[in-house]
């Protein structure tokens, strides 16, 4: 209880700062953005506690992340409806988790091995797919981007 209390305070106290250093740090719009990124590091952060529990690694999930965001954008582009779209990063995500899942546990390969591959692998295609350019939403898809701002 004390090391939650410790953090709260040191949260609170870099707040007051950050406030006190930038009064606009305290805006409407700055404290929802605030808690859209924080809301989604908070849910990429319980998938990895489970493997950091379980005494794992996962080095490759920012390298996922990066393809798949990269994937969305392109299957928009490319006419595929927004659920479908969707349904497809998804599944593939879960498909990849799968195979390292797999490539841990029956084929008893290292975990900081497989992972770090994955990161090296992921982070090389989606590069190689979107030619090192940016992918952006653009703005056909503005109904998708109203849904994630809320």
């Amino acid at each position: 209880m004390k090391k939650i209390l410790g953090i709260l305070g040191l949260l609170l106290a870099i707040f007051v700062v950050t406030w006190i250093v930038e009064p606009k740090f305290v805006s409407a719009y700055n404290l929802q953005n605030i808690i859209r990124w924080t809301s989604l590091f908070g849910i990429i952060s319980i998938g990895v506690a489970f493997v950091i529990i379980t005494g794992g690694i996962d080095l490759s999930i920012g390298s996922l992340i990066g393809l798949v965001g990269c994937l969305l954008p392109m299957l928009l582009a490319a006419g595929y409806p927004p659920v479908i779209a969707l349904l497809a990063v998804v599944v593939l995500s879960l498909a990849i988790g799968l195979m390292h899942g797999l490539l841990i546990t029956r084929l008893g390969l290292q975990p900081f091995v497989v992972t770090l591959c994955g990161l090296l692998y992921y982070r090389g295609f989606a590069r190689w797919l979107t030619h090192d350019q940016v992918q952006v939403f653009g703005s056909s898809n503005e109904g998708l981007r109203q849904q994630a701002i809320g």
